[in-house]
């Protein structure tokens, strides 16, 4: 049995710390894959870095921004684009469902709900908006917060994807797939090898290990040739999750919005030093064992490979965009609605939170905008 870590390491006084040491020493080679190690971290029930909730992880005062956090016209325009969607798309069906995972702390859900509120009071009469929580402790924390606001008579709160199912309806993600655990994967004298999580010297550290031949045969459709050094990642959550959220309905979209590259990007040899990065107080870290359970872990998305597996699951890709462009379309409902007049104060603000949101040097190619469709 190996020895505890010592107080000297920069681990130290987190809550995770000895769970992750303990599941390291009882391993076959005493180490764990990095996706185990960040599955720990990220998503452990107790001081897991997303299932405490005594902190605000995201805005000024968190660890970083998100589209939403820059307020509440991200929710308007994704409202604005249901509402076309449902009209000319699925026919204003009696009943329609949206579905949200990753929704933290429930500021999306309301402002969709209560865009389309503002902008579709028959939409809004005949749908309900379901949350995918799985964590019991983070549904009932969501309900309560929920509970007192305007709109949340429309929110369902659901502990997995059989409970938000609907024929017809919009899935959407805001930053949920990149922090998808993921394996590491680094060249050395001309062979994979995997980076794996151990301990050494009283601290988490990595391992190098054999690699796993479905990376192997996965990397070789990019580039034959890669550096000594290059170090890259690859999700094993994907396959998983498309076999649940593909289900959802008969007839629907799937919109997932996040940071990521198509595959030849992803895995260019320039690209050295992979995609990870580790987040606390929007500073940044390349170090992911620095007080686990108080640092977010993030690699940007692979869309080539997340198309594939949404087409392996009857899906199809209808659009691969930037944020920019599908805000633009989103919008123009709104802003033609705006020709010809002053806006007012709300209209105002709106109009500079959509500047930051769809500005190619802010957010607007930042982010990128898979939708995928079922049913026609």
């Amino acid at each position: 049995m190996q020895k505890a870590p010592t107080e000297s390491t920069d681990a130290k006084d987190t809550p995770l710390f000895e769970a992750v040491f303990q599941r390291i020493s009882n391993s076959e080679d005493l180490s764990i894959p990095f996706s185990d190690y960040m599955r720990e971290i990220l998503y452990h029930e107790e001081g897991g870095y997303y299932s405490r909730l005594d902190e605000n992880r995201i805005g000024r005062e968190g660890d970083f921004y998100t589209s939403v956090t820059v307020g509440e016209t991200f929710g308007f325009l994704l409202a604005q684009q249901i509402v076309t969607e449902w009209s000319a798309r699925f026919d204003k069906p009696e009943s329609f469902v949206i579905v949200e995972q990753g929704a933290h702390d429930g500021t999306l859900a309301l402002d969709v709900v209560r865009g389309i509120q503002e902008i579709s009071p028959e939409l809004f009469d005949s749908f309900l908006y379901r949350i995918i929580e799985p964590r019991k402790k983070h549904r009932e924390w969501l309900e309560k917060r929920l509970s007192t606001e305007a709109g949340a008579e429309k929110i369902q709160i659901v502990p997995d994807v059989a409970g938000a199912k609907a024929p017809e309806g919009i899935f959407l993600c805001n930053e949920l797939l990149d922090a998808f655990p993921f394996d590491c994967f680094e060249m050395q004298k001309g062979e994979w090898r995997e980076k794996r999580v151990a301990i050494d010297q009283d601290r988490f550290a990595w391992k190098v290990g054999e690699a796993n031949s479905d990376f192997e045969n996965f990397i070789k459709r990019w580039q034959s040739e890669y550096p000594e050094g290059y170090t890259t990642e690859f999700c094993t959550e994907l396959e998983p999750w498309m076999d649940e959220i593909s289900t959802l309905f008969q007839k629907g979209l799937w919109w997932i919005i996040d940071y990521g590259y198509e595959g030849g990007d992803y895995y260019a040899p320039s690209r050295t030093t992979g995609t990870m990065r580790c987040y606390r107080r929007h500073q940044a870290t390349e170090d992911p064992f620095k007080s686990p359970g108080e640092i977010d872990i993030t690699a940007h998305v692979d869309f080539t490979r997340l198309g594939e597996v949404a087409e392996e699951h009857s899906l199809s890709v209808e659009t691969f965009t930037d944020q920019h462009h599908f805000l633009i379309e989103a919008s123009k409902p709104w802003l033609l609605g705006l020709e010809g007049q002053a806006p007012d104060a709300r209209a105002a603000k709106r109009l500079r939170q959509f500047q930051t949101l769809t500005h190619p040097s802010i957010m607007g190619q930042q982010f990128k905008v898979m939708v995928l469709s079922k049913g026609g």
